[in-house]
């Protein structure tokens, strides 16, 4: 689980009730290592509508994806509770925006293309109960499951 909790570009999906789905980028990410749940941050402000539906209960799709190499893994789970982001989980979301945005444009990415994917404001705790791992780096293992271990 150290993985998702590096340097990586995160991405959501979550669904109305109609199964429509709804997607977004997440502002960062803290494993809870007792329990197991992710606590996963998203912006309210930039992604209303999936944000929205990431109710208790429903599904939820997070994928993390190392740019540098396009290493990447999803995690399939359900909600537990979702709400706005206290301080300490702000103040998280303020430094994983920032640095993300300082590797982008590293990459070549301008500040206008990520103007519009990367927000700390408005920030909404998503708790999340794993139920599947999956590999999605492009090549033979895509889509292959992983355990949790595995996600290093």
């Amino acid at each position: 689980m150290e993985f998702i909790e590096s340097p990586v570009m995160i991405l959501f999906a979550t669904r109305d009730e109609t199964g429509r789905p709804m997607i977004g980028r997440g502002s960062g990410v803290r494993v809870d290592r007792q329990s197991g749940h992710l606590h996963f941050l998203a912006s309210r402000s930039q992604w209303p509508d999936a944000v929205g539906e990431a109710l208790d209960g429903r599904p939820i799709a997070t994928t993390y994806v190392r740019a540098a190499d396009y290493k990447a893994c999803q995690i399939k789970g359900r909600v537990l509770t979702a709400g706005p982001a206290d301080a300490a989980f702000r103040a998280l979301g303020q430094s994983y925006v920032s640095e993300q945005l300082a590797r982008m444009l590293a990459l070549g990415v301008t500040r206008m293309q990520l103007s519009s994917t990367l927000s700390d404001q408005e920030l909404v705790c998503i708790t999340i109960e794993p139920q599947e791992i999956f590999e999605q780096t492009p090549g033979p293992g895509s889509g292959r499951r992983l355990t949790p271990e595995a996600v290093a």
